[in-house]
């Protein structure tokens, strides 16, 4: 991707729990490789995307990119970076790629000015009170990691509060408590509606700050937090900001243990039993009813082991009846829309031209 000059980048469903979350992700990071680089990036969509995610953090990932796809088209600036397919002609796709390879191969483009935004950040960096702003990954995913949480946090501002600038955590008050309001509807076309009036206000806030912290947590579960950080560095090369990304490993055992702490395996013995705990852990009744006694004793153990802190590998639970529920895909996708925008960040930090475009680290030390 990083020596294209053209790359598509398709977003459809195929009948999965939530699409194609992982080039939602990528979609913001190869976009802000194309304007620094001079390619093209072809987003292709499918219909009735939309409609048929069903999870609020993945209506969140696609609102989130339409909006900024929508932003993107409108900036005399960066619009030549980008080209939207809508549709299943995948024909008329590959017509458009070719046209667009073409155009490259005889034009070409050449990348956005990279002095020009070191010099705009560092006009925005003698304003005074700097506006600095927490975004990120909202709260962790259970109460046992609260105070952890929040150390982190309070450690990320405390220069800058020592210093008396304005500091706006995007995570607390009002705004904040409104996010539970789409995350806890059934009404998808809803939560989307909800969720991009959300998006709006919550970006506003972004773009008007000299400095941005993002931190995503390990123990934050958000999807969307990851998918953004592209869309915010892109946006960053046209005004100056300063960006600051701590984007930590997660966990998915640790997470899928606290998604099911709830689930009592106290006294159960018989194999009846552990079925019936395995279907309210979230192991489907129609996939029980094919497991054999085996299969089903050894799920049970590493379940068992699971709620008793003796954590088993992320393979283990993988390989088990465990590894078809819902919580474990939600941990799976998680855990690779981290690490694949994790490699991208990691890639462009490493070219040396570009050096100085944003502070990176996989760590927020406590």
């Amino acid at each position: 991707m990083a020596t294209a000059s053209v790359i598509i980048i398709r977003l459809e469903n195929n009948e999965l729990m939530n699409g194609s979350l992982g080039s939602i992700a990528e979609i913001g990071m190869a976009l802000t490789s194309a304007a620094l680089r001079g390619q093209v990036v072809i987003v292709s969509i499918e219909d009735s995307l939309l409609t048929s995610l069903n999870e609020p953090g993945a209506i969140a990932q696609y609102m989130m990119v339409e909006m900024s796809l929508e932003n993107l088209e409108k900036n005399p600036h960066l619009d030549r970076f980008l080209r939207i397919h809508r549709g299943d002609d995948l024909q008329e796709l590959a017509i458009l790629a070719c046209q667009t390879a073409k155009h490259q191969m005889i034009a070409g483009q050449k990348g956005l000015n990279f002095d020009d935004f070191l010099a705009k950040r560092i006009r925005r960096g003698q304003n005074y009170p700097l506006r600095v702003i927490l975004g990120g990954s909202g709260g962790p995913y259970c109460r046992q990691h609260t105070d952890r949480f929040q150390e982190k946090k309070d450690l990320l501002t405390a220069s800058y509060r020592a210093d008396g600038q304005a500091v706006k955590d995007l995570s607390e008050g009002a705004f904040a408590e409104a996010w539970k309001t789409p995350y806890g509807s059934i009404d998808h076309l809803g939560v989307a509606m909800s969720t991009r009036t959300l998006l709006s206000i919550e970006t506003e806030f972004k773009h008007e700050a000299d400095v941005l912290l993002l931190p995503i947590m390990s123990e934050a579960a958000s999807k969307a937090a990851a998918t953004e950080i592209g869309l915010l560095l892109l946006y960053a090369l046209a005004t100056g900001q300063d960006i600051k990304i701590f984007l930590e490993p997660f966990d998915p055992v640790d997470f899928i243990h606290h998604q099911l702490d709830k689930v009592d395996i106290q006294n159960c013995a018989g194999e009846k039993c552990m079925r019936k705990t395995l279907q309210q852990a979230g192991v489907s009744a129609n996939i029980l009813s094919t497991a054999v006694q085996e299969e089903v004793f050894n799920t049970f153990e590493i379940f068992r082991a699971l709620m008793q802190g003796d954590a088993p590998t992320f393979t283990q639970v993988k390989l088990s009846l465990l590894g078809k529920t819902e919580v474990f895909q939600n941990a799976d996708n998680i855990r690779r829309v981290r690490a694949l925008v994790q490699a991208h960040l990691e890639r462009l930090q490493a070219d040396e031209r570009f050096s100085g475009f944003f502070a990176y680290s996989n760590r927020i030390e406590v």
